[in-house]
């Protein structure tokens, strides 16, 4: 397995994610379970091929054919990760949905926030899995993690004022603080994949 052949598989996987991302954001805005089934079914369909991508690489890594192959299993461990919490937000917004739960305006905005801030992220460490051999751009997407688990720090704090006054409910309050917690993870992910990049 050459070294493009094993970036592309893997790429194509995380451009899947980067969509299912923004059917997510969509199911957020305009309360559609619609949008997040799509996005489920895309979030399957990753996880079903990248297991199976990633116990070839492990196999073949492992009788020492090609020790380079175990730096993407590795990377395959992280996209099983933000499957992960892709799957957990897609619940929390199933939800919402579900119970006709809204935000406050503020909520809703920092959320939609997120939504980009995180795309730009998932669309940093997609160019590196393009091929892009950039440190600069590994070191912006890393630099892009940090200001947006500040900014999650930020809204969890705002959160609790808001708690404190009365204007959250506390069933919307439990799906936010659940979105925000896969915000992060999925960020931090992200991160983590762009610097084996660079190894």
């Amino acid at each position: 397995m050459e070294p493009e052949e094993k970036i592309s598989g893997i790429y194509e996987l995380f451009l899947k994610l980067v969509d299912a991302l923004e059917l997510e954001r969509k199911g957020a805005v305009y309360l559609r379970a619609l949008f997040l089934e799509e996005a489920d079914r895309l979030i399957r369909e990753v996880r079903s091929h990248q297991q199976a991508l990633a116990s070839r690489l492990q196999g073949r890594g492992s009788k020492g054919k090609d020790p380079s192959l175990l730096k993407y299993a590795s990377i395959h461990g992280h996209i099983d990760r933000i499957c992960e919490h892709m799957e957990n937000m897609s619940k929390a917004l199933s939800a919402r949905c579900m119970e006709g739960i809204r935000f406050s305006d503020k909520a809703a905005d920092e959320v939609d926030y997120l939504f980009g801030e995180l795309k730009d992220i998932l669309s940093g460490t997609s160019s590196l899995l393009a091929g892009a051999k950039d440190i600069a751009l590994a070191g912006s997407v890393g630099q892009a993690e940090l200001a947006f688990s500040v900014s999650v720090g930020g809204f969890e704090v705002r959160h609790g004022e808001r708690i404190a006054h009365g204007i959250c409910l506390p069933r919307a309050s439990s799906i936010y603080m659940e979105m925000l917690d896969s915000f992060r993870a999925i960020a931090w992910h992200s991160k983590e994949i762009a610097q084996e990049l660079q190894d």
